[in-house]
């Protein structure tokens, strides 16, 4: 039997293990693409962004964030109508995400999105939501 060392992964590793996902992913659906985006401020500071990809008429949304001072501001609703546009205009017709009761659900629906499943105290006393969007 083959011996394997796991250890916690750092960036590095990560960035090899979705690459990893990214390129088997192709072997079944060829047309993929990173739709990932990031907001900086004058400064250069990363004040927020997303992770997500497309696979074909699908985008996932992994992580939407806004850094702490410019919550409320509108700001994240403009990453994702960004995100939203960009997929569309790459042939997605749909946009999937999840989110956890203390985070964004209620952004999400009032942004349009439809939830179709959830997992009740998914985490500690909150919930797991999923949630899609019709492009």
């Amino acid at each position: 039997m083959e011996k394997y060392v796991i250890t916690p992964a750092g960036e590095r590793e990560s960035e090899a293990i979705h690459a990893g996902l990214r390129a088997y992913n192709r072997q079944f659906v060829p047309d993929t693409a990173d739709l990932s985006l990031a907001v900086t401020d004058e400064n250069g500071r990363i004040i927020g962004g997303c992770d997500a990809f497309r696979m074909g008429e699908l985008a996932m949304l992994d992580v939407l964030w806004v850094a702490e001072d410019h919550r409320g501001t509108g700001l994240g609703a403009c990453i994702l109508e960004q995100l939203e546009e960009n997929a569309a205009q790459q042939g997605a017709k749909r946009l999937e995400l999840n989110t956890v009761g203390f985070q964004a659900p209620g952004f999400y629906e009032k942004l349009g999105y439809r939830r179709f499943g959830a997992v009740e105290e998914g985490t500690g006393a909150y919930g797991h939501y999923f949630y899609a969007k019709e492009l």
